[in-house]
């Protein structure tokens, strides 16, 4: 089991550094898990990224709807976010991170799982309480 957050599913639709390795997660070889976040978490980057006007409006709302069709195919198994909200508050205190992140991490130390995110400034402070969380550019 692997838990990914948002900023690798978002990566499943963009061409951008890291794509190749996000992809390589959708294999199959592992059960993908991450908290309910997620769903509203990667939409959110793509409406982002059509504010940024880097994408059109019809290619958001496609992109958005390819989303949720993977949802719904089981892409990520999501666990429900009440789960891990006690932990979470604990982390985001104790490494001065934002809880969006550390809910992503407490789900990992649950599960004892691999946290793989893109976010390097966020690995590199969350292995100081988990060495199970990997950045994706050096994830194998």
């Amino acid at each position: 089991m692997i838990v990914v957050d948002a900023s690798v599913a978002v990566k499943w639709f963009f061409p951008e550094e890291g794509e190749q390795q996000a992809l390589g997660l959708l294999d199959g070889a592992q059960m993908l898990v991450a908290p309910d976040l997620i769903r509203v978490e990667v939409a959110n980057a793509i409406i982002r990224k059509y504010r940024l006007q880097q994408l059109s409006q019809a290619d958001a709302k496609e992109t958005i709807r390819l989303w949720v069709e993977a949802l719904k195919n089981g892409v990520v198994q999501v666990t429900a976010t009440l789960d891990d909200l006690l932990e979470a508050a604990s982390l985001s205190l104790q490494l001065e991170h934002s809880m969006y992140d550390c809910l992503y991490l407490a789900v990992a130390r649950r599960t004892s799982s691999k946290l793989i995110t893109a976010d390097a400034r966020f690995a590199e402070k969350a292995v100081s309480v988990y060495p199970g969380v990997v950045s994706l550019l050096t994830a194998q």
